[in-house]
């Protein structure tokens, strides 16, 4: 298009000399939405936001493989959806999502057995090696204490992320110079939830089964393929999934969004109030 031909419908009318709405000429400019994502605040609403609520999230996960029904966004982006909501409850600010995690529980994986891969690691999942990511989490926790933080949730989707992060919280005893933290994730958050819950969804608890795949139906419908549950145990591929009981895999059909979202919408409240309470 040029330059000769950009012009608004506004702009058009008042050049042409046709008569605008008064309703019109007097709205004011659309007010820009309130964002608690770090990415889209300008200088000044960053530091109005930080005096309000001098609350920090950032969610953290592997690209990990979930199923042949999941993406590999599970970890990563269903902890940044509950900052997210728990940031509308609590107000603060949401770091854009952390994409890196250790393979295995720790002690994680180090760098040396990564490249050896000593254990499966069942790609394309991506993972960085324990050291590194302690390094990247306790760094940033220590660059939002420096920006002026008080109080900081950093939440991993699932393991392994959430038991490095509790390992950080207890070394250093929830606290990076004058900010608390707490170190976590969705499991470790919702642990006497999950309890009740396994009791009504016996089949549907663990890795990339129907609890989790509700949590990414929830975020993203789209991101989901439940019939492809079915081949798990007929990929040629491997599947940290492949293991499980068939009955196990055929229940994830279970999976919906509506059950995803209570589970999301608690967390998010669970993660402010905790976050508010390290403000005290």
């Amino acid at each position: 298009m040029s330059r000769a031909t950009r012009f608004s419908r506004r702009r058009f009318l008042q050049l042409t000399g046709a008569a605008l709405p008064a309703s019109v000429l007097a709205a004011p400019p659309s007010a820009k939405p309130k964002s608690h994502k770090y990415e889209d605040l300008l200088p000044e609403e960053f530091y109005e936001e930080l005096q309000r609520a001098p609350i920090a999230y950032w969610g953290c996960g592997a690209m990990e493989e979930h199923g042949l029904q999941n993406s590999f966004a599970v970890d990563l982006f269903t902890a940044y959806e509950i900052c997210l909501r728990a940031a509308k409850i609590s107000g603060g600010i949401v770091f854009p999502p952390v994409p890196f995690a250790p393979a295995y529980m720790p002690p994680s994986l180090t760098r040396r057995e990564l490249r050896e891969k000593t254990k499966e690691l069942f790609p394309p999942s991506l993972w960085v090696s324990g050291e590194l990511c302690k390094q990247i989490y306790i760094e940033l926790l220590e660059s939002l204490a420096d920006l002026g933080f008080k109080s900081c949730i950093a939440f991993s989707g699932h393991a392994p992320g959430d038991g490095l992060l509790q390992q950080i919280e207890k070394e250093l005893g929830g606290k990076v110079g004058g900010m608390k933290f707490w170190g976590g994730g969705t499991v470790s958050i919702l642990r006497d939830h999950l309890k009740e819950v396994a009791k009504d969804h016996p089949l549907g608890m663990g890795h990339g089964m129907m609890w989790e795949t509700s949590l990414v139906m929830a975020l993203r419908p789209e991101w989901v393929d439940l019939p492809r549950a079915k081949r798990i145990k007929d990929y040629p591929r491997p599947s940290q999934l492949s293991k499980q009981p068939q009955k196990n895999l055929d229940d994830i059909a279970n999976a919906n969004a509506d059950f995803g979202n209570r589970e999301l919408n608690l967390a998010a409240e669970r993660a402010a109030k905790l976050a508010r309470e390290m403000l005290q």
